[in-house]
């Protein structure tokens, strides 16, 4: 078989463009900083691509979600230690309140500081983070004690997903 100059230099001119074609797409990929532009470029990647942004999402979500939780039960947790500490506090209140040596005075100062120390618990009672009441069940947006007293929140567990 015979090669001629003509073969020789489409060849050549054949491969030269195949070079300058995959130094054109290497340099676009540097530039943009992306393996693939359009969904054709490399299906393959392209799908593990999308793959991996739904997990992505999805971890993050999963973050987003424990973050919550989180800050929800430490809130939880503070104000049931305030709750904790009145609760001791009015103990001592009463028992003060039983020593038959008070005064009409002393029992006066005592019932106005019992009174403060019930109203201080509502007040933990009715705590909320932005804008969700922390001790209403899942009615977040219920004020769980009333000004008389009684609860108005539900039973029901709180519960976050946080992923599989």
């Amino acid at each position: 078989m015979r090669v001629s100059t003509n073969s020789l230099y489409s060849r050549f001119l054949y491969e030269q463009q195949n070079t300058y074609t995959g130094l054109n797409r290497v340099n676009n990929q540097l530039s943009s900083g992306l393996k693939i532009d359009k969904i054709y470029d490399d299906p393959s990647v392209f799908s593990n691509t999308l793959r991996l942004d739904n997990e992505s999402n999805s971890l993050n979500q999963v973050l987003n979600t424990s973050k919550n939780a989180q800050t929800f039960a430490n809130n939880t947790d503070t104000t049931l230690n305030d709750m904790t500490r009145t609760l001791e506090e009015f103990k001592t209140k009463l028992l003060q309140a039983a020593n038959a040596d008070n005064s009409e005075t002393s029992y006066g100062a005592l019932a106005d500081e019992l009174q403060g120390l019930r109203n201080h618990l509502k007040t933990l009672a009715n705590t909320s983070i932005n804008g969700k009441f922390l001790f209403s069940g899942t009615a977040f947006d219920t004020k769980p004690i009333s000004n008389d007293g009684t609860y108005n929140g539900n039973d029901k567990r709180i519960t976050a997903k946080l992923g599989s």
